[in-house]
C-alpha cells in the first residue's frame, strides 16, 4: 500500500472512530427523562437500558431510524402517523409509540412460546443470569418471529450457533442477559417486580408522598430536636 493509500486509508479510519464515539455519547435516554415523557416510574430503568442500545429523542441513524427506540422505515409508519420531525420533535410521541410495540412484541412471543423460556438459566461470555420477562422483550429486538434468533435459542439452546447471531455476530443471549432483571410489567401485563413496602412502624412513609403515615410519638422517638436547636 503505497503512502496515498495509507493516508486515505488512515483519514477514512479516524472518520469511523468519530463517528462511533459521537453514536456512543449520545445514544440512550435516562430514566428520568423517559419517566417525564410518559413511561410509568417503575418501568423506566428498563425503558433507559433498552434506549441505551439504540439511540435518544434526537438520533436518526444512517438508515433513517428514529428516536430513542430507533423506529425505523417500515416499522415507525405503523406506529406512527406523521412525519419524521414530528416524531423526534415529540418523546411522548416515541413513548407512546414504543410502548405498544413492546406490547405487541410480548403478544408475539408468547404467540410463539417464548415465555416458556422464563425462569431459565441463560450463561453467556462468561455471565449467566435467569430469564425474565424483560429478559425476553429485550432479546425480542432481535425479532419474537417464530423463525427468529430468539426462536432458534429457544429450540436449539446454544448460544453460539450460527443461526442466534445477527450479521455484526452479536448473540441474542447477549440481549437475554442484558435484559434480565428489570420491571417490564407496563408492557406485559405482569406482576410489577418494584416491591413498595407496606408503612408498618414509627416514622415509615410512603416514597410516594414524602409524608410519615406513622409518625413516632415524643415519648418513643429515639432523637428529640426542640425547634430552638434547628
Amino acid at each position: 500500500m503505497n503512502r496515498v493509500a495509507m493516508l486515505q486509508r488512515t483519514v477514512a479510519d479516524v472518520g469511523i472512530a468519530l463517528c462511533f464515539s459521537a453514536a456512543a455519547a449520545f445514544a440512550g435516554e435516562s430514566a428520568a427523562t423517559l419517566s417525564g415523557a410518559g413511561i410509568p416510574t417503575n418501568c423506566a430503568a428498563f425503558a433507559s437500558k433498552v434506549s441505551g442500545s439504540e439511540g435518544s429523542f434526537g438520533t436518526v441513524n444512517q438508515y433513517g431510524c428514529l428516536g430513542a427506540f430507533q423506529f425505523c422505515p417500515g416499522t415507525f409508519e405503523r406506529y406512527y402517523n406523521g412525519s419524521a420531525q414530528s416524531f423526534l420533535n415529540s418523546p411522548t410521541a416515541q413513548v407512546a409509540a414504543w410502548t405498544k410495540y413492546e406490547q405487541d412484541s410480548w403478544s408475539q412471543a408468547r404467540k410463539n412460546g417464548m415465555t416458556s423460556l422464563i425462569g431459565q438459566q441463560v450463561c453467556h461470555a462468561g455471565r449467566c443470569a435467569m430469564i425474565d420477562e424483560s429478559a425476553v422483550l429485550m432479546a425480542c429486538q432481535f425479532g419474537c418471529g417464530a423463525r427468529g434468533k430468539l426462536a432458534n435459542y429457544m429450540t436449539g439452546g446454544d448460544c453460539s450457533a450460527r443461526n442466534v447471531k445477527d450479521g455484526n455476530g452479536v448473540s441474542v443471549c447477549t440481549y437475554l442477559l442484558r435484559g434480565a432483571g428489570y420491571d417490564a410489567s407496563c408492557f406485559t401485563g405482569g406482576q410489577s417486580t418494584v416491591c413498595i413496602p407496606s408503612p408498618v412502624g414509627p416514622g415509615d412513609f410512603p416514597a410516594s408522598t414524602n409524608l410519615a403515615a406513622n409518625p413516632p410519638t415524643a415519648e418513643s422517638a429515639s432523637i428529640i430536636v426542640d425547634p430552638t436547636e434547628i
